[in-house]
């Protein structure tokens, strides 16, 4: 019997527009952004603040030595340059233009019968934001949705590590046998599987509900 369902965030959870945070980075002086910002992961200094190698003031110093070695005349006469955490904030977040209130809900009745569980990839300042009253756009933080939460940048790990998942399993208390994690990443889900976790693999922002429905009923036959 499943008890026990763990979430993926962008694209599972809240839908992704990469389009719109590659732009907003690029209005910062990142003029390679999508080369550096993937759909199912990223590189270079994005995957260090998401893998926990270096946090948030770090990578807003690193960010704009970045910018400033593509566009010389930016930071003009400044020795140590740096984005602002809002400023910064601005360019990740545009990865969710909207939240998926039905989502939510959906998340909320499932929590009535299972232990609900969020393990993301992520960085400390779309953290800030999740966990802040703005989350939902009705006053809930993303704890109201989940009974637990994990982050890779405060795990500092990242999927599709194998060791991400048994830490997950270790942290969380639960039996893999008895869980399902749902994720729009190929990789992420044959890893989670390896360890013992099922595993429900979702297209990228679409309603996973239906086949989530049926799945748990061939689990839980």
């Amino acid at each position: 019997m499943i008890s026990n369902l763990v979430f993926d965030l962008g694209g599972v959870v809240i839908p992704l527009t990469p389009e719109v945070a590659w732009q907003r980075f690029e209005a910062l002086g990142i003029k390679d952004t999508r080369q550096r910002m993937g759909l199912y992961g990223q590189t270079g200094i994005f995957l260090e603040v998401e893998n926990g190698s270096i946090d948030a003031p770090t990578f807003q110093k690193k960010l704009a030595q970045l910018a400033r070695q593509l566009n010389p005349e930016l930071f003009q006469g400044q020795e140590e340059p740096s984005f602002s955490f809002e400023q910064t904030l601005w360019a990740w977040k545009g990865y969710v233009e909207s939240v998926d209130i039905n989502r939510l809900n959906n998340l909320l009745k499932l929590k009535e019968r299972y232990n609900v569980i969020l393990l993301s990839n992520t960085n400390p300042f779309i953290v800030k934001w999740a966990e802040s009253d703005e989350f939902s756009g009705d006053g809930h933080p993303i704890n109201y949705y989940f009974h637990q939460t994990f982050y890779s940048c405060l795990m500092k790990d990242y999927k599709p590590s194998e060791t991400i998942f048994k830490t997950l399993i270790q942290q969380a208390n639960i039996r893999p046998e008895e869980s399902l994690f749902l994720d729009d990443g190929p990789k992420n889900i044959e890893m989670a599987e390896s360890v013992g976790l099922h595993g429900l693999l979702v297209q990228k922002n679409n309603d996973w509900m239906p086949l989530l429905t049926q799945k748990l009923s061939e689990l839980n036959h």
